[in-house]
């Protein structure tokens, strides 16, 4: 795309109504990569109301650009394709490789930080460091999946068209993204061979670090191996060999209720934790300041 495509909304909201039930909906819908859409995207759309709450959002070349009550996050396109996901010679949880093929997403460029957080939740959970620059950390996979809601909500309010919707990234969705996508370079680690790269962990000291600090992958997002671990969206379910389309497993709940961290943390020095393919099962109920998340957007076929 040659051309930058700019939407300035502000919307004052009328009532943040928040939400008290997590609604499943299927990580499976049918999402392309034609970005052609976008070009035409040139309505600038303004309203206001009482509680001085704004939102807007720029589509770039590369991803889209937010900015929700001054905050502002990207999200970064990473187009359609097929990969082979786990790893057959690491851990068994990483067995067996097999074939997945995703349709085209948008993943946050950094992990969710506090700021966010603080603008969709009005209060900030984290307990390791406290900051602008920081991600928010010390909270459970279903509060995060709260907050997606509430965001998405908050951004349809704004002008963000009713079909996109946030979520949080598919396991595969978060592997395909930390490999680089379709502009991988087979690296071991989110865009390095050397993990101090690209990643903080515990030589670095027991504590969360600024995002953004260290070398970003081949698609330009940070953060992916190492600084905290990012819940993803699915249960925990060991691998298979049968290929699989935008897979995302909410029903097949472990008798556990087991789902699953990805991408190491500031908390070990264990290099294989940080690899693109590791995998760990963790309680859904955890808080854990180690641990966060990072946002996926989807935009469904018809929209484009």
């Amino acid at each position: 795309m040659d051309k930058i495509t700019k939407w300035a909304l502000y919307l004052y909201l009328s009532v943040l109504t928040p939400f008290t039930a997590m609604a499943c909906t299927s990580c499976s819908d049918n999402h392309n990569n034609d970005l052609e859409q976008m070009e035409e995207n040139k309505n600038q759309h303004q309203d206001q109301n009482s509680d001085n709450t704004s939102g807007s959002y720029i589509e770039e070349t590369d991803g889209i650009r937010f900015t929700l009550n001054g905050v502002e996050f990207k999200m970064v396109t990473v187009e359609g394709g097929s990969f082979t996901m786990g790893h057959n010679n690491r851990q068994p949880n990483e067995k067996p490789e097999h074939q997945v093929t995703l349709s085209t997403f948008w993943i946050g460029e950094t992990e969710v930080t506090q700021p966010l957080w603080q603008a969709v939740m009005g209060n900030n959970p984290s307990r390791s460091n406290r900051g602008d620059s920081y991600p928010v950390e010390n909270v459970t996979w279903k509060i995060c999946h709260e907050f997606v809601e509430r965001l998405t909500v908050l951004m349809h309010k704004a002008g963000m068209p009713q079909e996109w919707e946030f979520r949080m990234p598919t396991e595969a969705q978060w592997e395909f993204a930390a490999k680089g996508g379709n502009k991988s370079k087979g690296y071991t680690y989110a865009g390095s061979n050397t993990l101090s790269e690209v990643g903080w962990n515990l030589n670095d000291g027991r504590e969360s670090h600024p995002v953004k600090q260290k070398r970003p992958n081949e698609l330009g997002i940070y953060d992916m191996s190492g600084n905290v671990y990012e819940w993803v969206a699915d249960y925990f379910a060991p691998y298979t060999t049968e290929p699989q389309t935008d897979p995302c497993n909410l029903t097949n709940i472990n008798s556990s209720r087991q789902v699953i961290k990805r991408g190491g943390s500031f908390w070990y020095d264990d290099a294989f934790r940080y690899t693109c393919t590791y995998r760990y099962a963790y309680y859904e109920e955890v808080t854990d300041e180690s641990i966060g998340f990072r946002l996926a957007l989807v935009i469904p076929l018809n929209n484009k």
